[in-house]
C-alpha cells in the first residue's frame, strides 16, 4: 500500500490544527480537499484515523499512534530534500573540529549554533583534547580545524591564526594556608600547585610552575575540579573561576611582583587543506569572539 506525501501531510496538519478547515488554511488547500486526502489514507489503511462529529473531529487511538510515525516520515523527507539540495549546491557534508573544552562558553556555543543553522545537513564532529593533542589531530587529518590555547611554537605544515585572549586569575582552595590575599613567590613555592601538563610538554613549565609540588592535569576543567576539593592553588582563566569565587568555593589572590599576562587562543589547520564553506564560516566566527576579560 502506497502512501502519498500529500496524504501524510494532510493527516499530520489535521491532527495539529484540530480540524480539516484549519489544516487547509495552513497548507493552502480547501477543507474538502484535506478531508478527501485523509479519507483516502483511511481507505488505504483499512481503519479510521478520526471520528467525525457534526461540528468537530476526534482522533482515534490508532490515529494517535500513527501520527508520531507520519510526523517522523515527513521530517525524514524534509531532511532528504535538504541533503539533496546541499549536495546539488556543493556544500560540505562533514566537519571535524578539535576543541579545548576549557574554552567552551556561550560565545563558542553560538558559533556552533550558527554553523548548524547555515549548514543544517552538516555532520559535525567535535573532538576534545589539550593543545598538543589538538595539533596532533590536525596534523594527522583527524580534525579539519583545531581550536585551543596557543602552543607558542607551531608546526611548519600548520596554518595558525591567533584569536581572543583571556585574563588569568590566581585562585586557591579556601582551606589552603595562604598568609594573606597577597603572597610572595617564596611563600607560594611551599604550597601545592595545579598546572597544565602541556606546559611541561612544550618546555614552558618554568614560566608557569612556581611550587616545588606541582600536580599536572590534562585540562583546565580537571584543575578546577581538584581546586574545589583539595587544598592547593592554580593560575586559571578568570572567566572560568568567576562563579566559583562569587560562591566562595575558591579564593582569589595575587603574587607580589607577579605580572600575570593574558593567555591567548589560536585556530589551526593544515596549510595545504582545501578550505570549504563550513571551515571558512567557523574560522570567521571564532575570529569575531572578543577577548574574555
Amino acid at each position: 500500500m502506497s502512501r502519498s506525501i500529500e496524504q501524510l501531510s494532510a493527516f499530520v496538519e489535521t491532527v495539529e490544527s484540530g480540524g480539516f478547515k484549519a489544516a487547509g488554511r495552513k497548507i493552502g488547500k480547501h477543507a474538502v480537499t484535506v478531508s478527501g486526502l485523509v479519507a483516502n489514507l483511511e481507505a488505504d489503511l483499512g481503519f479510521d484515523l478520526f471520528v467525525r462529529k457534526p461540528r468537530s473531529i476526534e482522533i482515534t487511538e490508532k490515529g494517535e499512534e500513527l501520527y508520531k510515525h507520519a510526523k517522523s516520515a515527513l521530517h525524514e523527507l524534509d531532511y532528504f530534500d535538504a541533503k539533496a539540495s546541499s549536495m546539488l549546491e556543493g556544500l560540505p557534508s562533514k566537519l571535524t573540529l578539535a576543541i579545548d573544552p576549557s574554552l567552551v562558553g556561550p560565545d563558542l556555543a553560538d558559533v556552533f549554533r550558527q554553523l548548524m543553522l547555515r549548514f543544517p545537513t552538516l555532520e559535525l564532529v567535535i573532538l576534545s583534547g589539550d593543545p598538543l593533542l589538538i595539533r596532533s589531530w590536525v596534523l594527522s587529518n583527524q580534525a579539519d580545524i583545531g581550536f585551543g590555547m596557543t602552543t607558542v611554537t607551531n608546526h611548519k605544515e600548520i596554518e595558525v591564526v591567533h584569536t581572543f585572549s583571556f585574563a588569568i586569575q590566581m585562585v586557591a582552595h579556601p582551606e589552603l594556608a595562604l598568609p594573606s590575599d597577597t603572597v610572595t613567590e617564596h611563600q607560594l613555592r611551599a604550597l601545592p600547585q595545579l598546572s597544565l601538563k602541556f606546559f611541561k610538554d612544550i618546555g614552558m613549565q618554568d614560566a608557569h610552575d612556581i611550587s616545588h609540588r606541582v600536580t599536572r592535569c590534562a585540562s583546565m576543567i580537571d584543575i578546577l575540579h581538584l581546586l574545589k576539593s583539595c587544598p592547593c592553588w592554580a593560575s586559571a582563566p578568570a572567566f572560568m573561576v568567576k562563579n566559583a569565587i562569587d560562591n566562595n568555593e575558591l579564593k582569589p589572590f595575587s603574587m607580589i611582583g607577579g605580572n600575570v599576562a593574558d593567555w591567548y587562543t589560536q585556530l589551526q589547520w593544515r596549510a595545504e587543506k582545501p578550505m570549504n564553506d563550513a571551515m571558512k564560516l567557523f574560522i570567521d566566527l571564532v575570529k569575531q569572539i572578543p577577548d574574555r576579560n
